[in-house]
């Protein structure tokens, strides 16, 4: 066994006693004779050494947790140090050390940071200070069993969150489990009043902090192995954790009551020291991970099956057992939706959306909802564009919904993430297609998705609404009838606003364009616009996603001697051409269509935006908007999503689109009277007035026109510490 002081990873070498008392010939035979069986057996099956690393090297490494030795925990923990040595050929061996004997969790984690310990299991609470977006899984009435947190901790939302350990010094390998948790009091709770004002133990976590902050009750961080000191000496009324920890620490007996409520899932995170397991071999690191996804479903049936048994073992005390009702619980789920908006920037948008989709793969939908699809870029490059997008349908939803709903029925929404992948896309809505509650799907930011979707929406008569792209071909689609209607830009129009504009700077302009259908849509326009003014580009520049030539077109737009640029593209080479232009002596001046907008542009772009001349087409702002209609939505706006500005409002025109947008949905379906999607299609081509944020629709849409705004409704806007600002003179 390895000192407890002594560091994490030591190398054991074994050495060959001498050949003693042969003579040279015997030796040199005995030489030749292995160098031959050598060369003859070849050296595929030998493992690799890495470095100084012999094959007979012994590492020694240490495996710290927080749980009991009788735990689920601590018994995967021997089997995982026993395959190990095992599959290793005893080169690895594992020491573990159980109940905090090396050090709190926020103290082995720091070790394991720093490589002088080689193993830890913290519960994914107290990772959260250093990788944020992995408390998500302690957010209250997250998964209905464990069979649904299985599928998401080692799917696609698993790994995200792992990786993000890597930048920390650490390799997550693998989702362990507590279970679900529950509450123990010195009261009975049963109705969502009981928790106002009592003080829970909590471990420290910004997220467990709102969630008892948002039920009313208030906290006192306290380490888990003081805590039944706690609550014995009534320093706190109350505390939350699964059977396991309950028994094993002896909360039972300290408590006068047990609350079977079930409100959260404690996950730990096996992870592993970077330093340490780099100075491994290859093989034998594969050996470590394989080892721990091997082990977890043993971890998690033995937990699942302790945990039964502590319940047994708890119901001979003296506590009383109160399980929580369903009642109660539909109160505190409700009042925990808000726990996702409050953490949503530290968690990350786009862990938050692979979270919400992962919940939304099997979700069934009641028969008095009725369902809105959302296929956007949620997760990607321009995340913030189906995040405002989100927020205007939430906010319509909401409005409606308080109002009676539609035709007695609740609107509800899903949304997909595409990350503007065609194909990713298209299996969007054939997912949407087979919701049969479905009265419309949303599209998002990029054109070439919403083109790529147009036959397969038609195919199935799927209502589309489309609040950002802006391809003119998306709604010119040629199908009749035309399922598809927009409340955004029209690249044909856009083009006949942003050329004059541009040529209020000067006659020498050049068009920089992403090469694909929204680029070529916007090409034509501008091109048409040119020719109707006598006049041509001085320089069209075509550039791929992730262009790495962005500086070579740049300059022979200069050579060209274009004095201004007009740009069509997205977040990520928009950036890149403002970071280009600042650095040059004189920078050309920018007119963009508003693809830079959708993601995190301001970011990206850094104190270049301060250096270059760039205006933004937009439709609407929430800045300088006095009327009462956009007061009440900043003010709902504000408490729905918590913040203290109209400036903090991502992506306005997304947001404002789809709320519109939403609203005109609601008439169209009250008009149709019915939830079938044709009826609902051609009640949309005869809607009466609308008021809407971004105008007076009158009406928004016909038979012959499925665009509801046209260049009336464009203006620019430049950013402004970092938000995006109307011109007043446009």
């Amino acid at each position: 066994m390895v000192p407890a002081g002594q560091s994490g990873l030591v190398m054991t070498f074994y050495k060959r006693s001498p050949i003693l008392n042969m003579d040279v010939v015997m030796i040199t035979r005995l030489i030749v004779f292995i160098l031959t069986f050598m060369f003859l057996a070849g050296c595929d099956n030998q493992p690799e050494t890495t470095g100084e690393n012999k094959q007979d090297d012994v590492f020694h490494l240490r495996f710290g947790h927080d749980m009991p030795v009788g735990s689920a925990h601590h018994l995967a923990a021997i089997r995982f140090a026993d395959i190990v040595k095992q599959k290793s050929q005893g080169r690895v061996e594992i020491t573990v050390f159980p109940a905090q004997e090396l050090g709190t969790d926020h103290e082995m984690i720091k070790m394991a940071q720093e490589g002088t310990l080689d193993i830890i299991l913290p519960p994914t609470a107290k990772l959260s200070p250093i990788v944020p977006s992995i408390q998500i899984i302690d957010i209250p009435f997250l998964f209905n069993d464990n069979t649904q947190a299985y599928e998401i901790m080692d799917g696609d939302l698993g790994r995200a969150l792992l990786d993000k350990l890597k930048s920390h010094n650490l390799y997550g390998a693998a989702f362990w489990e507590s279970g679900f948790k529950h509450f123990t009091a010195n009261k009975p709770i049963v109705n969502a009043e009981d928790l106002i004002n009592t003080r829970f133990r909590i471990m420290r976590s910004n997220l467990l902090r709102d969630q008892f902050k948002t039920w009313g009750a208030n906290i006192m961080v306290v380490d888990f192995a003081k805590t039944r000191d706690a609550l014995k000496d009534l320093v706190v009324d109350g505390q939350e954790n699964p059977l396991g920890s309950i028994y094993n620490m002896g909360f039972h007996e300290v408590q006068s009551h047990l609350i079977l409520s079930a409100h959260g899932y404690l996950a730990q995170v096996l992870s592993f020291s970077k330093i340490s397991i780099d100075r491994l071999p290859k093989y034998l690191q594969e050996i470590l991970f394989n080892t721990a996804r091997e082990v977890t479903s043993y971890q998690r049936q033995e937990s699942i099956r302790l945990n039964s048994e502590y319940l047994e073992k708890i119901k001979q005390s003296n506590i009383k057992i109160i399980p929580l009702s369903n009642e109660t619980r539909s109160i505190l789920k409700k009042k925990s939706d808000s726990l996702f908006e409050m953490n949503r920037t530290s968690m990350d948008t786009r862990i938050v959306e692979i979270m919400l989709q992962a919940l939304d793969n099997n979700r069934q939908f009641a028969d008095n909802e009725l369902v809105i699809g959302l296929d956007a870029d949620m997760a990607g490059n321009s995340a913030q564009s189906g995040l405002a997008i989100r927020r205007g349908i939430e906010m319509a939803i909401r409005e409606i919904n308080a109002t009676g709903g539609i035709l007695n029925k609740k609107l509800v929404l899903t949304a997909r993430d595409n990350s503007m992948v065609s194909a990713r896309g298209k299996q969007n809505i054939e997912h949407f297609s087979r919701i049969p509650q479905l009265v419309a799907v949303f599209g998002g930011i990029s054109s070439p998705v919403a083109l790529s979707e147009i036959s397969m929406i038609h195919e199935k008569k799927i209502l589309y609404l489309d609040p950002w792209a802006a391809a003119t071909n998306i709604v010119d689609n040629g199908n009749t009838p035309n399922y598809v209607f927009r409340v955004s830009v029209r690249d044909a129009d856009a083009a006949g606003y942003l050329i004059p504009q541009a040529l209020k700077i000067s006659n020498k302009i050049a068009l920089l364009l992403v090469n694909n259908g929204w680029g070529r849509s916007n090409y034509d326009g501008m091109i048409q616009a040119l020719k109707h003014r006598n006049t041509s580009p001085m320089s069209v520049e075509w550039f791929d996603w992730g262009d790495q030539n962005i500086h070579k077109k740049i300059n022979r737009i200069y050579a060209s001697g274009a004095n201004v640029i007009v740009f069509v593209g997205n977040v990520v080479e928009g950036s890149n051409v403002i970071r280009d232009l600042a650095m040059r002596d004189t920078p050309l001046p920018v007119i963009s269509h508003w693809g830079i907008t959708g993601g995190e542009f301001v970011k990206l772009s850094g104190n270049a935006l301060n250096k270059v001349d760039l205006k933004v087409l937009q439709t609407f702002s929430f800045i300088n908007k006095n009327d009462k209609k956009t007061q009440d939505f900043i003010r709902k706006y504000k408490a729905d999503y918590h913040v203290n500005s109209e400036r903090e409002i991502i992506a306005p025109t997304g947001t404002a689109h789809a709320y519109d947008l939403t609203h005109l949905l609601a008439m169209a379906i009250k008009s149709a009277n019915s939830t079938d999607m044709p009826k609902i299609r051609d009640a949309m081509e005869n809607l009466g007035s609308y008021n809407g944020l971004i105008k007076n629709y009158n009406p928004a849409f016909t038979q012959n026109n499925h665009d509801a705004l046209g260049s009336a409704s464009f203006s620019l806007s430049r950013y402004d510490n970092g938000v995006l600002t109307p011109i007043l003179n446009k």
